[in-house]
C-alpha cells in the first residue's frame, strides 16, 4: 500500500516545478504548502488574475484540484492549456479537468467551479463574462462552453450591435454529454441532463430531472437521474 501511493505520488508530481510555481504564484503560502492545485504537462500561456480555494467544508487537500492529467486514451495527452488575462478562477473543492483541455480567461471574468466538478478529457473553455458551475457537475467529452460570440453583428437597421455575450450558470448535478456547446446567457436549473451534441442556448427548455437533446432542443426523456454511485452498466 505504501510503495502504492509512492508510486502514485511520483506520477502526480512529474511536472513538480510548473506545480511549485502554480500553487505559491497564485494561492496564499499556508494553502500553497500543501499542494493542492496539481499540473500535468501544462503549457502555462498567461499566469495573471487570482485563482482562490473556496472548499465548502473549509478543508484544503493534496491535489483537490487536478489539471491535465490523461484519463480518456481517445483524445492527446496534451496536458491542459491555461491563459489567465486577469480572471477570477475560484474552485469550491475537488475538480478534474483532464487532458486535452483548454482554458481562456478574460481580464474581468470570474469563472467558478462547484465541489465535484469533473471533466474527462476535451474541455474548451472561454470566459470573459462569468461562468459558474454548481455542485457534481460533469462535463462530457470534446464539449464547448463559452460566454461570448468575441465577435458581434451589428444591426444595419437599429444601427446597434446586438448581445453577444453573457454570464452562464449551471445548477448543481447538471450533466453534459460528450461534445455539447454550452453558449453565452445560459442558466439552468439542478440534474439537468444534456444528450450528446446538444447546442445549450438561452432559449432552451431547462427542466430539472430531465433529459433534453436535438436540434431545436426538445424534452427525451422525464423523470430520470443520474447517479454518481452507478456510473456504468453491469
Amino acid at each position: 500500500m505504501i510503495i502504492k501511493k509512492f508510486r502514485k505520488r511520483l506520477k502526480d508530481l512529474r511536472y513538480i516545478f510548473s506545480t511549485l510555481y502554480f500553487n505559491f504564484h497564485y494561492l496564499p503560502f499556508r494553502q500553497a504548502i500543501h499542494l493542492p492545485i496539481l499540473l500535468y504537462k501544462p503549457h502555462l500561456l498567461k499566469c495573471k488574475g487570482k485563482v482562490i480555494l473556496q472548499p465548502d467544508d473549509g478543508r484544503i487537500r493534496y491535489g483537490m484540484v487536478r489539471m491535465g492529467f490523461c484519463r480518456v486514451s481517445i483524445y492527446p495527452n496534451s496536458g491542459i492549456t491555461w491563459e489567465n488575462h486577469g480572471g477570477t478562477v475560484i474552485f469550491r473543492g475537488r475538480c478534474v479537468l483532464g487532458n486535452d483541455t483548454y482554458m481562456s480567461f478574460g481580464p474581468k471574468t470570474t469563472v467558478e467551479f462547484g465541489h465535484g466538478f469533473s471533466n474527462a478529457a476535451g474541455l474548451k473553455l472561454v470566459s470573459y463574462r462569468g461562468i459558474k458551475f454548481g455542485q457534481f457537475c460533469r462535463i462530457g467529452w470534446g464539449s464547448l462552453c463559452m460566454d461570448t460570440n468575441i465577435h458581434p453583428l451589428y444591426d444595419m437597421v437599429k444601427k446597434e450591435y446586438l448581445p453577444a455575450s453573457g454570464k452562464i450558470e449551471i445548477g448543481d448535478h447538471n450533466w453534459f454529454g460528450t461534445e455539447c456547446k454550452v453558449m453565452h446567457s445560459v442558466v439552468t436549473p439542478e440534474r439537468c441532463i444534456w444528450g450528446m451534441g446538444t447546442t445549450v442556448t438561452r432559449g432552451c427548455i431547462k427542466k430539472s430531472y430531465c433529459v433534453m437533446g436535438g436540434n431545436p432542443v426538445r424534452i427525451l426523456r422525464e423523470n430520470v437521474m443520474r447517479n454518481l454511485e452507478h456510473n456504468f452498466e453491469e
